[in-house]
């Protein structure tokens, strides 16, 4: 087996996503505690608008939790997809993961059913 050269970046990456999910946490238990949970009723949309074009100064009282909770949990989303991704196109690059697997049980297939 090859060994895997250490990326800082991907160390990083991981620890920011790890932080933002802390925080979506955190700001989770402000919804919560403000009872704001139903504030904004037409997921994924925001009072007709677009989630992510939402005017600002619309954000008030529980709006503002709830709509700031809904954005960070999609940044979050998008953050783990993202470190889902590098990390299987790191264990490709290496030979190990989902390739060998796939190609592992390809062959243990095609040996059970001869």
């Amino acid at each position: 087996m090859t060994s895997a050269k250490n990326n800082p970046w991907l160390c990083r990456f991981a620890g920011l996503t790890a932080f933002a999910t802390f925080l979506l946490l955190g700001l989770g238990g402000l919804v919560t505690s403000h009872e704001a949970g139903m504030s904004v009723p037409d997921w994924p949309n925001t009072f007709g608008y677009n989630m992510f074009l939402f005017p600002p100064a619309q954000w008030v009282g529980g709006i503002f939790y709830e709509h700031s909770h809904r954005l960070l949990a999609s940044a979050v989303g998008l953050m783990t997809t993202i470190l889902a991704v590098w990390l299987w196109l790191k264990d490709a690059r290496t030979g190990w993961g989902w390739p060998r697997f796939w190609a592992w049980s390809r062959r243990a297939c095609s040996a059970a059913c001869a």
